[in-house]
């Protein structure tokens, strides 16, 4: 693991804690652990088209949460792993020529889907009460509320259960 891998571990591990209060919270952080583990093992081992394997690991995900997603922030989820699969779109296509480049750009995106759960969780604490320590609290409960929201549209698919 280098060092970049260990940072991620770590933002998974405070990540899971902090998002504990969120109904399958743990169920996207380990669906992209495992996301990243498959296509991390695939490079490792040199297997060919590794942007590939990353793009079809990423889609999984992306197709899992879209089916399953009930709330809002789920559907941002969505959005962040659909923005991976372009990254290793563009990786495929050639446009990203660097592998540096390429990996870059997924951690950011893996970090984000992090900050984006662990957010959502500490908003899910403010939104349902706590003390009010003036105007300014108000506007993270309504974010909070606003992300864990009923999602909007069902989804045009649906994963057998």
């Amino acid at each position: 693991m280098n060092q970049y891998e260990v940072a991620l571990l770590i933002m998974a591990l405070v990540t899971a804690f902090v998002a504990r209060g969120l109904p399958r919270a743990w169920l996207w952080i380990a669906a992209g652990a495992l996301s990243f583990v498959v296509s991390a093992t695939w490079w490792r081992l040199h297997l060919p088209y590794h942007p590939a394997a990353t793009l079809i690991c990423d889609a999984l995900v992306c197709l899992s949460i879209y089916s399953l997603a009930r709330e809002e922030f789920e559907i941002w989820l969505f959005n962040l792993f659909r923005l991976s699969v372009l990254v290793s779109l563009l990786k495929l296509f050639g446009v990203i020529q660097e592998n540096l480049i390429y990996a870059a750009a997924l951690e950011c995106v893996n970090f984000a889907a992090l900050l984006l759960l662990g957010g959502t969780g500490i908003l899910a604490g403010t939104a349902n009460g706590g003390h009010t320590f003036g105007s300014w609290i108000g506007n993270f409960r309504r974010l909070g509320r606003s992300l864990r929201s009923a999602r909007r549209s069902p989804p045009w698919f649906t994963i057998p259960r």
